[in-house]
């Protein structure tokens, strides 16, 4: 991989990772509950949203994990190949998905 590739991988991944820790500070703001209302459907609704709060948490947290992993390769000189098969990711998937771990033929197998 091309030094100058390599550059802007790290820079997007920076520029990621600042974006979701952005994203996971606002989301800090979870639903309250206790709220002294008796309406089944305003507590379904406050369960509903909690639910869904979590899971873009968690889809942020699994995103953040593999930016920081994607980052630490860089500076191990271990970027752009597969955890699985060991060989080169291609360019054209480390440019839409610059985190990475898998080549595409890896990726098609699991």
């Amino acid at each position: 991989m091309l030094k100058k590739d390599l550059q802007q991988f790290k820079k997007k991944l920076e520029e990621e990772k600042i974006d979701i820790e952005k994203e996971l500070k606002e989301h800090k703001k979870m639903p309250r509950f206790g709220t002294e209302s008796t309406d089944p459907d305003q507590e379904t609704d406050e369960s509903e949203e909690y639910g869904n709060q979590l899971s873009i948490i968690q889809t942020y947290k699994s995103r953040l994990s593999d930016i920081n992993s994607a980052l630490k390769k860089i500076s191990n000189n271990k970027y752009g190949i597969c955890e699985k098969c060991k060989s080169e990711i291609g360019l054209n998937l480390l440019k839409i998905n610059p985190e990475s771990r898998l080549c595409k033929e890896c990726k098609k197998k699991a």
